[in-house]
């Protein structure tokens, strides 16, 4: 008779516990660093729109108008075609890359980046250039998104 109050507060305790737990395990569980609401973060979205089949530097260039700092970079494609594709993409500062290795993208889905180098200077040139290999290698609709905080 006592087992089944028992097993009912057992139950509402571990659904208060999951509840708990899953309202505050968003922000612990982020890519990108979470700032506070006074922090100014810009998200640039540089679209790489058509098909690209051989490598290419500087597909993308952007100056800064202010200093910042890198807290994330992430790329996509939308597609890709040809036997075997391959497509890495770097973003420089420079003649210097701002990542420890390029990401390494697959089709449909989104790739994010180790930073090294995170400060940006103000008036900088940011480059991208895309990696392509395989055998007739096609990717369609590149994104490159950076998410920069002002500093």
């Amino acid at each position: 008779m006592f087992n089944k109050p028992f097993a009912f507060t057992r139950s509402l305790l571990l659904a208060l516990a999951v509840a708990f737990a899953s309202f505050f395990a968003p922000a612990v569980l982020a890519d990108t660093p979470n700032f506070p609401i006074s922090t100014q973060v810009q998200m640039v979205p540089l679209v790489i729109s058509g098909q690209y089949t051989a490598t290419t530097t500087g597909v993308v260039q952007v100056k800064l108008p202010f200093k910042a700092k890198l807290v994330g970079v992430s790329a996509s494609a939308r597609a890709s075609g040809g036997t075997s594709p391959t497509l890495t993409v770097n973003v420089k500062q420079g003649a210097s890359s701002v990542l420890s290795a390029p990401i390494s993208v697959t089709a449909g889905s989104v790739a994010e980046g180790s930073i090294a180098s995170a400060q940006l200077a103000d008036e900088s040139t940011l480059t991208v250039d895309l990696a392509i290999g395989g055998t007739s290698p096609t990717w369609n609709d590149i994104t490159v998104l950076l998410t920069l905080a002002r500093n």
